[in-house]
């Protein structure tokens, strides 16, 4: 089996395991070492039931520092200027923009294809010129990238 497996501890009550592209995460109370042997013993058992339902890792990948460039990127293309960029896990969004210029990026955008990643870099970047979804921050999409509804779509498919 080569599936990738990531450990994190986490303040929680009990163990958790879920499937993520190219691998499974073991989510541990913090007051269990990652070696203790009821942590292992959940770990197989759960390989055992989700070793075959690993989505596979797509073939193009686009590192955290490609991220970063792409960032800049389009930030020197629309002349923005983000201050802290920053990649980190999140639930429920693909990126988020701070008052303070920053960018927050889900590390699960290097997982989705490129032209998505791309379409959700150029989102917050935008909202550091026009912090809603308003016609001035859609007639800046669409300036910048004219397709950019259609990528809003196809990434509904996927869930961060």
């Amino acid at each position: 089996m080569n599936t990738k497996l990531i450990i994190r501890h986490q303040n929680r009550r009990n163990l958790m395991m879920r499937t993520v592209r190219g691998g499974i995460e073991v989510y541990v109370p913090l007051w269990l070492k990652k070696d203790d042997p009821q942590v292992r013993r959940f770990i197989a058992e759960g390989l055992k039931k989700l070793a075959d339902k690993v989505p596979p890792t797509p073939p193009e990948q686009t590192s955290p520092d490609e991220l970063r460039a792409l960032v800049h990127l389009w930030a020197e293309r629309i002349g923005a200027q983000p201050g802290k960029i920053t990649l980190r896990p999140m639930q429920r969004k693909w990126g988020s923009c701070s008052g303070r210029q920053n960018i927050t990026l889900n590390t699960a955008l290097t997982w989705l294809p490129r032209h998505l990643a791309e379409y959700v870099i150029l989102h917050e970047l935008v909202h550091l010129r026009v912090f809603n979804h308003g016609r001035e921050f859609k007639a800046l999409m669409r300036q910048h990238m004219p397709d950019w509804q259609a990528r809003d779509r196809e990434l509904d498919q996927f869930h961060p």
